[in-house]
């Protein structure tokens, strides 16, 4: 297990990443990449990754591990504390699935160049890049996220399902930016998410997911915020 030293990636350079997985996603079933993205299949199916569910807690002794991949191996491990959390789940694979093309050739260089996977014989592999439910994030870490909310959320998709429920204009919500500092979300803010979730047929998208996908797409405007841009 490593602290990923990582270059700075450019939001755009995350789209197309995501994008370009999506892509070769529908070339691979010959068929459009809709809603819900099923990830369980891109990382099975397409990729030829090992899925498991198994308990990460007890096998790594990390009592807040969410996700863990095995680059030699090809595998990828959820904990099992998240089966049957839908949302959860999809985005924790979808992390590691960010892990896998963005950082895995990062980290396949350092194999060749620095002795960061020195093992001693007949030790067990140790997975290359452990997920953990932190606030603060190393910018692996967050990287992983923005790739996973891309692929899962498509941006065209959010703005589609946006435009039919509530036209060209975002929505204007009171005290939307004061709570994302709090690092909360309005009631206002979490009932456009539902229905843009069942609209878009996000169906494995948790509400908070949809959220933060919809102010980060900049969907969804403080009403401060947009009353000082007015007066501009």
């Amino acid at each position: 297990m490593l602290q990923i030293k990582v270059p700075f990636l450019k939001p755009s350079e995350l789209d197309h990443a995501s994008a370009e997985l999506l892509r070769k996603y529908s070339g691979w079933k010959c068929a459009p990449s809709r809603p819900p993205i099923d990830v369980d299949e891109i990382a099975e199916g397409m990729l030829g990754l090992d899925l498991e569910v198994v308990d990460l807690k007890q096998h790594l002794k990390m009592n807040d591990v969410l996700g863990a991949t095995w680059l030699d191996d090809g595998r990828i491990c959820i904990d099992e504390s998240i089966e049957g959390q839908e949302g959860r789940f999809a985005f924790t694979v979808a992390h590691e699935l960010g892990h896998w093309q963005l950082h895995r050739p990062i980290i396949e260089m350092d194999k060749v160049t620095l002795p960061l996977f020195a093992a001693k014989p007949g030790d067990k592999p140790a997975p290359a890049i452990v997920c953990r439910a932190q606030a603060r994030k190393q910018p692996a870490e967050w990287q992983a996220d923005q790739f996973a909310a891309r692929l899962l959320m498509p941006a065209s998709d959010v703005i589609a399902a946006m435009r039919a429920l509530h036209g060209d204009e975002p929505p204007v919500l009171a005290g939307l930016d004061a709570a994302r500092e709090a690092r909360q979300l309005t009631s206002a803010l979490r009932t456009i998410a539902a229905g843009v979730i069942s609209g878009g047929n996000f169906t494995n998208v948790s509400n908070e997911a949809m959220c933060y996908r919809l102010l980060d797409l900049k969907l969804v405007l403080d009403q401060a915020a947009a009353r000082q841009g007015r007066l501009l």
